[in-house]
């Protein structure tokens, strides 16, 4: 009786067969028909080879994923520097490729600004180490630190993000990508004042002085009262600090508690400062304030506090006087009302119906202003009035005219035939109709009062 038994044999190559065995492997079997003949004789007949080669399958993957609404991580940018955003590239097919790398990104993120650097192996950018890179060689299982980098615009707000990853295209298979891949970067919060200037003042005893500073927010966040910190030192006379809008206090602090707004980037917040002199101080005291202001929130990975330190400007104030001198000379206008041509009175004496012209200077000779500026004079005995008129060496303002010193007015009264009367000639620095200690005559000015007499 025969006996027929088939075979398969595989070749060695063929027992690497299973899931991940390499692209380009080479199976091969055979296989045979073993009988025994009519002798009784074991017989085999080997068929023909079969011969297979294991296809690449191309795959790819980048960690970590994320969606545009989710990105996968959340990195801090410095404005002005790189964000980076850090994924590790893998090979799980079973070959070598080369992966092409591109951007997808939302809205505010120019595709064309985004870099790929491939890791030197420490795991840590470093643009003077690591390679800049389009394309990424790996083999089967090869996985590899990649970095992408963004430029974060100098004048980027806090907070501001910008969404982007890389995705990356098997060379094998160019229909093989892995595109789930969105990150983030957000930009750091960035704070940072100035704060101007300091200023020299002068004020009369009594008197006040203003000076408006600035704090100015050259950061790219919003700050608030919270955020400040704001000093004042020194200061013997009376000072008020006002913020902003807000209502006025005896001490900066004080100020600072009141103003509830917030200085946002970019913007200047006015900080007034008032100091009201005493009475009674000389010509040249001086008094000093210091003022501070300084960011109190702490930097963190978050936040960089450019301003943590107090930055500092002074005010100084100067008590200035002013220094009255008056004089007055006589001379002679002989019998013509008008004096038109008057002369010197060398022996100091005149006769019944002459005319006379007087002149009365006053001046400020000091350094500060001269209040209620009023030059007067009252006809002796034995002289009666003509008329009176004044002159005065400066523009700003105007003259006024009295017979009692409380009523004003920009017409010379008559003092025709009077006698005994008294002229008032007052500066009107501030042209409001009266003469107060509102009106300033200043340093270096002075009034002429010119009064025709005659002899009775």
């Amino acid at each position: 009786m025969k006996r027929l038994l088939l075979t398969c044999l595989l070749s060695a190559a063929s027992a690497a067969l299973a899931a991940g065995t390499p692209a380009g492997t080479i199976i091969t079997n055979t296989a045979s028909l073993e009988s025994v003949d009519d002798a009784g004789q074991n017989v085999t007949t080997p068929s023909n080879g079969v011969t297979l080669t294991v296809r690449h399958v191309a795959a790819v993957e980048i960690t970590p994923n994320g969606s545009a609404t989710q990105p996968g991580q959340t990195v801090i940018g410095r404005p002005g520097q790189d964000g980076v955003l850090t994924y590790l590239i893998r090979n799980p097919s079973n070959g070598n490729d080369i992966y092409t790398l591109d951007t997808q990104a939302q809205p505010g993120v120019t595709s064309a600004l985004v870099t790929y650097w491939a890791d030197d192996g420490d795991g840590r950018f470093d643009p003077d180490k690591d390679s800049p890179v389009s394309t990424v060689s790996l083999q089967p299982d090869e996985e590899r630190v990649l970095f992408a980098t963004y430029p974060v615009p100098s004048g980027a707000q806090s907070g501001a993000t910008f969404v982007f990853g890389p995705r990356a295209t098997s060379g094998v298979d160019q229909a093989v990508t892995d595109r789930d891949n969105f990150g983030q970067i957000s930009t750091q919060a960035v704070l940072s004042l100035t704060f101007s200037a300091s200023q020299n003042g002068t004020s009369t005893s009594p008197g006040s002085v203003t000076y408006t500073h600035e704090l100015h927010n050259t950061g790219n966040a919003p700050l608030t009262a919270q955020a400040l910190a704001l000093t004042d030192s020194g200061g013997a006379w009376s000072y008020a600090y006002q913020i902003g809008d807000a209502g006025a206090a005896s001490t900066l602090q004080d100020a600072l508690a009141l103003w509830n707004g917030t200085l946002a980037s970019g913007q200047r917040l006015p900080i007034r400062v008032t100091v009201t002199a005493p009475t009674g101080l000389a010509g040249g005291v001086q008094d000093t304030l210091q003022l501070g202001a300084s960011i109190v929130t702490p930097s963190s990975e978050t936040v960089d506090n450019q301003t943590p330190a107090p930055l500092t400007l002074t005010d100084v104030t100067m008590i200035l006087k002013g220094v009255p001198s008056s004089a007055k000379t006589v001379q002679s206008c002989g019998q013509d009302a008008t004096c038109a041509a008057p002369v010197s009175i060398t022996d100091g004496l005149v006769q019944p119906n002459e005319y006379l012209l007087y002149t009365i200077t006053g001046s400020n000779g000091g350094n500060g202003g001269l209040r209620r500026p009023i030059l007067k004079d009252t006809l002796p005995q034995h002289l009666k009035g003509v008329t009176f008129r004044g002159v005065a060496s400066l523009n700003a303002g105007q003259l006024l005219y009295s017979l009692d010193g409380q009523s004003w007015t920009l017409q010379v009264p008559s003092i025709q035939d009077a006698e005994g009367v008294t002229v008032y000639l007052g500066w009107d620095s501030n042209s409001d109709g009266v003469v107060t200690s509102e009106d300033v005559l200043p340093a270096g000015e002075g009034l002429t009062l010119t009064l025709i007499t005659a002899v009775k």
